[in-house]
């Protein structure tokens, strides 16, 4: 994708474009309802179950689009990202699934569970860095010496769009709800879900979610741009990216009516709940969605429709052996 691409204006079309193109590559995950376990009185909210997406997480969509959006001298000269895990899972299965090589990168303080995951697929691993973005600039550099495309896990207009497929998904299915509730990482899920829903459906509600330890979207919106945090002391490292970019605080600041953050020790509480309650496996990531709603960290009615993103696997919530 050139500078100029990416610049390109993005419309509904393009989500529903996108959505076709990876249809035959990802599973349209159950928008589960949460009754008759209701968190925090909620009457009416219902879970997009993406941790139920193939390799574990919703990034299996941005991931594809983006793929299938490379020139084919480009990709088949490889695939390179670095991740927090579930961006490099998701490539390293794209890789095996088109027959291209893949090399991910991810931090020091990945899970062996995720580096597992990654090699499973396929994948050349590394591990480089304490910070994504370190991770990143090994990446970076390791694709300016041996060539392929370099594949950004948020900041980039193929992989929002492919996010932002979650979003037809839930209001085709659910036609009548009111509010998205969205974790936050580097704000690619929540750039792609915010726009399409409103293209879609002007009157939803969007709420993003964000650790307190690592308020990043927060703190640019409440000073008006982009900033990097230096200090991040938080328990969900999968979300903790201290900047975001251009693409994604434009959509993030046009589309998004809230961005909440939730503390740290209510967030391993709801991964417990939805997997005692709902036998849902959720990773920290998304139980920071949940634990937004289940304790109250926006203004909401009781009987308010919401649909809660759970935007990712793991055992972080199941009884440790």
């Amino acid at each position: 994708m050139t500078d100029k691409d990416a610049m390109q204006p993005i419309d509904l079309a393009d989500y529903r474009a996108a959505h076709e193109r990876v249809k035959p590559y990802i599973r349209r995950t159950p928008l589960v309802e949460a009754h008759p376990w209701v968190p925090g009185g909620a009457a009416q909210v219902r879970f997009k179950a993406e941790c139920q997406q193939v390799t574990g997480s919703f990034k299996a969509r941005g991931a594809f689009n983006r793929v299938l959006n490379l020139p084919e001298e480009v990709r088949r000269q490889g695939l390179a990202t670095a991740s927090g895990g579930n961006f490099g899972a998701a490539v390293a299965y794209v890789g095996k699934t088109l027959g291209l090589p893949a090399n991910v990168f991810v931090m020091n303080t990945s899970t062996p569970i995720t580096r597992a995951r990654i090699e499973s697929h396929g994948a050349k691993l590394t591990v480089h860095g304490d910070f994504w973005d370190q991770s990143w600039d090994a990446a970076g550099a390791n694709v300016a010496e041996h060539g392929g495309a370099l594949l950004h896990p948020y900041a980039d207009r193929d992989v929002v769009i492919g996010q932002g497929t979650t979003a037809l998904e839930i209001i085709d299915e659910w036609p009548e709800v009111e509010t998205l509730v969205v974790s936050i990482g580097g704000g690619g899920l929540l750039a792609g879900i915010a726009q399409a829903a409103k293209l879609l459906k002007p009157s939803i509600r969007v709420i993003g979610v964000e650790a307190v330890g690592c308020p990043t979207l927060y703190t640019c919106r409440k000073e008006g741009r982009i900033v990097k945090l230096e200090n991040v002391k938080t328990r969900v490292p999968i979300l903790a990216a201290r900047s975001t970019e251009p693409l994604n605080f434009e959509l993030i600041e046009k589309y998004v009516d809230e961005i909440v953050l939730v503390d740290e020790e209510v967030i391993e509480d709801s991964a417990r709940s939805a997997w005692q309650h709902a036998g849902l496996a959720i990773e920290l990531g998304a139980a920071t969605a949940l634990a937004a709603v289940s304790h109250r960290c926006f203004e909401r009615r009781d009987d308010e429709k919401i649909a809660v993103v759970l935007c990712g696997s793991g055992s972080d919530g199941m009884p440790k052996a």
